[in-house]
């Protein structure tokens, strides 16, 4: 195992636009840290330098106490998993996972043990002599996961390894993914663009956008504590509701005023919006923020026009509009709601958030150190 270390690194592939744009990041040895943003962001990208499959234009990559700019992938000791698995067609799948030891002239009953091994904590020990034709996608993935970890690597790269399953067996390996790193604890640095899949393995999770780190955090942090705009609309499903005014002072207090809409600010959240009267702000609330009905008979409420209503058993999601023609979506408990009606949701206004204005406005909230 080994850390990595990424100091102000750029990738530009012109001269002129920074793909990835001086990034820096720290991962722990053991440490299993996921790359997370939309198309274009530079996740890849960052990967692909970790490997040593792209230049680096600027900056310091460290694998341990190595610096490995200039130093080829093959002698960089990590094994990368890639989205299309890789694997040799004509080979067998024992002969799959030893070919790399077979090119390291390891001892054969060496071999033998490691590709057992890893076949065993893996379920795919009857598959060992069967051609990858003749396994199943989430087979070949086991195959593929099974080369990587024979090698014993000081760091393990995954390249959107799970995006080829489809849904049951995308959740199936991710958990067993989870449980093989536990076992392992091998540093490992996995790329996706599925936000679902960076909380549910990422000890760390960072979200890219931009070439930039908006933010990094454990799942919890930036799910709780967004940084910014951006961190707060693409982690969470369904996205954060986003309602749009300013923080006013009033003789009882602060308050958050829209079109139509004022409702009282409270505790942390009255303490920052006093920095920001009259200044257009976003109030951002989750949608299981949002209640049919409330415990506290003093929760601020604001009211919808429902639009559509979506079962989901036990939990229902409402969209609607705020008078002002804002889109509002609720995940609230099942029951009975009619559509085209008006309806009164309570806001839990202690975690709810407000937001400069820009694509990456800052959480007032949150310590701005790790936003863009």
């Amino acid at each position: 195992m080994a850390n990595v270390s990424l100091k102000s690194i750029v990738k530009s592939y012109d001269g002129q636009t920074n793909v990835v744009d001086g990034i820096d990041l720290n991962i722990a040895e053991g440490e299993f840290v996921v790359l997370v943003g939309p198309s274009g962001c530079g996740k890849s990208t960052t990967l692909r330098m970790i490997a040593g499959l792209e230049d680096i234009t600027a900056g310091t990559l460290s694998i341990g106490d190595c610096v490995v700019n200039h130093v080829e992938p093959k002698n960089r000791d990590i094994a990368m998993v890639f989205q299309s698995y890789a694997l040799y067609p004509h080979m067998s799948v024992y002969k799959n996972m030893a070919f790399a030891l077979q090119l390291r002239k390891t001892p054969k009953d060496e071999i033998d043990r490691r590709v057992k091994d890893a076949a065993a904590k893996l379920g795919i020990t009857e598959y060992l002599d069967r051609k990858p034709k003749a396994l199943s996608g989430g087979q070949r993935q086991r195959v593929a996961l099974g080369r990587a970890i024979v090698r014993a690597p000081a760091c393990f790269l995954f390249d959107e390894p799970l995006s080829n399953l489809d849904a049951k067996l995308r959740a199936e390996t991710r958990a067993e993914l989870k449980q093989l790193h536990q076992q392992l604890k091998t540093t490992s640095v996995y790329v996706t663009h599925d936000q679902e899949e960076a909380m549910t393995l990422g000890d760390r999770v960072v979200v890219m956008s931009g070439g930039h780190i908006q933010q990094a955090g454990t799942p919890l942090e930036v799910y709780g504590m967004p940084a910014n705009r951006f961190v707060a609309g693409f982690i969470g499903m369904p996205a954060m509701n986003m309602i749009e005014g300013k923080a006013v002072q009033r003789d009882n207090g602060v308050g958050f005023v829209s079109d139509g809409i004022e409702l009282p600010l409270t505790g942390k959240l009255a303490e920052h919006a006093k920095q920001a009267i009259g200044q257009k702000l976003g109030l951002g609330v989750r949608p299981e923020h949002l209640s049919l009905t409330s415990n506290d008979n003093n929760a601020p409420t604001i009211n919808i026009d429902v639009q559509v209503v979506e079962m989901l058993g036990a939990m229902m999601d409402i969209y609607g509009t705020l008078a002002n023609g804002q889109r509002i979506l609720a995940r609230t408990e099942a029951r009975p709601v009619e559509t085209n009606s008006e309806l009164k949701l309570a806001i839990a206004i202690e975690k709810a958030h407000l937001f400069e204005p820009g694509t990456y406005g800052a959480n007032l909230r949150c310590d701005p150190k790790g936003s863009h």
